[in-house]
């Protein structure tokens, strides 16, 4: 009797993974090979009715399945190899611990079903075209510096994407923090006033804001002199008044604390 496959499961995947070939006359592992496309399998696992293979790589698109007993053929069975994603820029590429949507280019998006942000975790996207999808990234648990790289890495059902460095990265940056203000008071337009703190790193802006509430107002002559140290002059327009000095950076804006406040006379 000729071998005949009467299914396979799954119907397409990728490379590496295990496929169940259900039929009659299927032979045995010492009489049973398997064509796939253009590769010859040798099976796992061989009886009359099921075939167990490891799918081989090197194959693409449609590949017909074939099973061969003792140099009889059987019919065929078409499985499709899906390729895996390709990620080519993140948008925006850095943000807070706990970041708002990106937007991912690529390629292999059509079928994608999770998204990992290095070791922070993973996150479901929306698929917008088979070269763009949107996610929000995991939030980010404690820092251990002021930065953590993630390669961003999309998961099909042809694979995962590889890493491919910097523009396939997002940032999670640290809130900075200020901790000291050298000195403490002055008059408005007051220079080379010390401020210190933590991850002063890719700093955009430091302001003024009364602690009564009301509008900032930039600092004038930013110079970031360290992770933990930047040096700026008040603003000459500032009326009498405490002020909060604030630092931003792409992880938010410090946290108002009596440390960071400078008093206008």
């Amino acid at each position: 009797m000729a071998p005949f496959i009467s299914s396979i499961s799954p119907t397409s995947g990728h490379s590496g993974q295990t496929m169940t070939i259900t039929g009659t006359g299927l032979g045995s592992l010492s009489t049973t090979k398997v064509n796939i496309g253009t590769k010859t399998v040798t099976p796992t696992a061989a009886s009359s009715t099921s075939v167990t293979l490891t799918l081989p790589s090197g194959c693409s698109g449609q590949a017909n399945v074939i099973a061969t007993v003792s140099g009889v053929n059987s019919n065929s069975a078409a499985f499709f190899y899906i390729a895996a994603p390709t990620v080519t820029a993140v948008t925006p590429s850095t943000g807070p611990a706990a970041p708002g949507a990106v937007d991912v280019f690529g390629t292999g998006f059509a079928t994608a079903t999770s998204v990992a942000f290095g070791t922070v975790g993973t996150a479901a996207p929306t698929v917008l075209s088979d070269g763009h999808l949107t996610v929000t990234p995991p939030p980010h648990g404690a820092f251990t510096g002021c930065t953590d790289a993630a390669d961003v890495l999309v998961s099909n059902t042809g694979g995962t994407s590889s890493p491919i460095g910097a523009q396939g990265q997002f940032t999670y940056y640290e809130r900075p923090a200020v901790t000291g203000v050298t000195p403490g008071t002055g008059p408005a337009g007051t220079t080379g006033v010390i401020v210190a703190g933590t991850c002063f790193v890719d700093v955009s802006s430091v302001t003024f804001t009364l602690t009564t509430g009301g509008p900032s107002t930039p600092a004038d002559n930013v110079s970031v002199t360290g992770v933990g140290s930047l040096t700026l002059d008040v603003p000459g327009t500032l009326a009498a008044g405490t002020y909060d000095i604030q630092v931003i950076n792409p992880g938010g804006t410090s946290t108002a604390v009596v440390a960071d406040q400078f008093v206008v006379v």
